[in-house]
């Protein structure tokens, strides 16, 4: 995740004073480097590796995959009771990390900082999106320990929010822990085997961990023989689009699948809890070996210019100031991109919640017929009736729909921005790159964009005063008897316009917390560039002045791969 930094220079410590040593010494001698040479788009990379190595001997082992894939189910075996909430729904917002304790405990800990002790059959108040939604309780991490899980001592379950659901907050939830990761299970179900998205997601776990098996869910569903097919079929697709090698592990939570149960069981204690220590190494190691590698890719373009021909230099400098030129084309570019896909927020939002109305209409009208043969008394009473029943009833059907298409089109639309963003950029990017393979001969790839998803606030859901004239403060000389007809007659003609209106309402309401996050993240986007532009532009300006000291950089890079072998 790219967050831009802004230390540059400010810490002017050479970077020949660091004293070398293995692991943590490793992530100073990269963090001074980044700072000493203003190369920030690896900070983030490098509070993730900070993570893994602050967790010493303790292998964090996630389980990831989309929404409904069995991941909470499977914890709940390993634990040997239910602990992690399951349900039909999409459940688990906030990540619930799960290990051996002497006696059962849970903490919350919240993003401001604090803490507090929880019962186990309370961990659901804090962690499921129906009692936490959008996680407004602001809880960061859900910590619990159990006896359960003695067999894993050294290993701790990561429990992820379901990813590609409706609630796009719960995907950037679990994206954002994949750099922390020491291990991961990918949970596939079996009834949706391996689509091109968890190839994706492979591809991904592999950047932060050498440790990855695919655990297939659900084999309950199917036949020995189906089951052997589509085991045959992941490994096959796994070989031709993730090229990494892994393990695959079919897995039903059922009685009568034990053998299927002890198989990844025996994986996990023997390849990972009793070689925690060394397990937590190897993936200390390999973070840190992608993070010297990052670095030294910048390091090495800026030494290539310091040594390359003035000619050569000379059109470098040419290539970046002409992206520099075009810079102002290029954001407002950038700006047309997001207005665009504001605008198909907004019609997007409308044709997704005015789908509803007449369903709704003829449901609620029903409802309401059958509800106001029971309102007696006077017109400010019945009236009263009506209002409170609009309120409750209407406001109770269009929450959840509010929700769940919002979150639907959340998902949807951000998910599409982000797409269209990152894809903006690394254009940008694949220029500068051909700049400097034209000019130096080098590859260089550069930093990944990934924006900060801002989730949007949920719209509330209000109902108008029911007559627009107040008859019903009049209520001591109207009869009843005689005009009751025609007021049933009015609320039935209301509630139309109430529903369709609350719809719009919730359909730019939805639009204009979507179109805010868009802004926000072509705001991230138009600063990713021009830090990226700005860094290369520096590294190449000062190549030759710097040149002695990028090569020292470079080899105690290289010192820093020998010593952490």
């Amino acid at each position: 995740m790219y967050h831009a930094s802004s230390q540059s220079n400010a810490d002017s410590t050479p970077v020949r004073e660091i004293v070398m040593s293995p692991t943590g010494k490793a992530l100073d001698v990269v963090d001074r480097i980044c700072r000493q040479f203003s190369i920030n788009p690896l900070r983030s990379q490098l509070e993730a590796c900070t993570f893994v190595v602050d967790a010493g001997n303790m292998v964090d082992v996630a389980v990831v995959g989309r929404f409904k894939a069995g991941k909470s189910s499977f914890l709940n075996t390993l634990i040997g009771r239910n602990v992690m909430p399951v349900g039909v729904l999409p459940l688990t917002a906030v990540v619930t990390r799960a290990r051996y304790g002497s006696e059962d405990k849970a903490v919350v800990q919240y993003h401001d900082g604090h803490m507090c002790a929880v019962a186990l059959d309370e961990v659901a108040e804090f962690v499921t999106e129906p009692r936490n939604p959008c996680n407004v309780k602001h809880v960061a991490i859900v910590d619990v320990e159990v006896t359960g899980l003695q067999q894993y001592c050294g290993v701790r379950f990561v429990d992820t929010p379901g990813l590609d659901s409706v609630y796009a907050h719960n995907t950037r939830t679990s994206m954002e822990w994949l750099p922390r990761v020491g291990g991961a299970l990918l949970a596939v179900s079996i009834d949706q085997p391996l689509s091109e998205y968890d190839i994706e997601l492979l591809k991904e776990l592999g950047k932060h961990t050498p440790e990855t098996a695919i655990l297939l869910t659900k084999a309950d569903l199917v036949s020995p023989g189906e089951l052997a097919d589509v085991e045959a079929f992941v490994r096959e697709q796994v070989a031709k689009g993730a090229a990494v090698p892994v393990r695959v592990f079919p897995f039903s939570a059922r009685p009568g699948y034990e053998t299927l149960q002890d198989a990844v069981q025996v994986y996990l204690r023997e390849q990972v809890a009793a070689r925690h220590e060394e397990k937590a190494r190897e993936i200390i190691l390999y973070k840190l070996h992608t993070l010297v590698g990052e670095c030294r890719q910048y390091l090495g373009m800026a030494l290539s210019a310091a040594g390359a021909a003035q000619e050569a230099r000379a059109e470098l400098q040419r290539q970046l100031q002409k992206e520099r030129d075009i810079l102002s084309t290029v954001r407002n570019e950038l700006w047309l991109l997001c207005n665009d896909l504001k605008t198909r927020v907004g019609d997007a939002s409308v044709e997704v919640f005015l789908k509803h109305r007449g369903q709704l209409t003829t449901r609620l009208s029903n409802e309401l017929r059958t509800t106001m043969r029971q309102w007696r008394g006077n017109l400010a009473k019945t009236t009263e009736a009506f209002q409170g029943w609009a309120q409750e009833t209407v406001r109770s059907t269009l929450v959840p729909l509010s929700n769940e298409e919002g979150s639907r089109l959340v998902a949807q639309q951000l998910a599409a921005a982000e797409g269209s963003f990152s894809r903006f950029v690394r254009a940008f990017q694949d220029r500068l790159a051909g700049g400097v393979q034209k000019s130096l001969g080098i590859n260089f790839i550069g930093a990944t964009f990934e924006a900060t998803v801002r989730q949007p606030l949920r719209p509330n859901v209000n109902i108008g005063r029911v007559f627009d004239t107040p008859f019903d403060l009049l209520w001591f000389i109207i009869p009843m008897w005689l005009f009751r007809p025609l007021v049933r007659r009015h609320f039935l003609n209301r509630l139309p316009w109430e529903v369709e209106k609350n719809l719009h309402r919730l359909a730019g309401q939805w639009s204009d917390a979507i179109t805010g996050t868009v802004d926000d993240m072509a705001t991230q986007a138009q600063d990713f560039i021009q830090e990226e532009l700005d860094t290369i532009e520096a590294l190449v300006a000062k190549a030759q002045d710097q040149q002695p000291a990028i090569a020292e950089a470079i080899d105690l890079l290289d010192k820093c791969e020998v010593a952490l072998g």
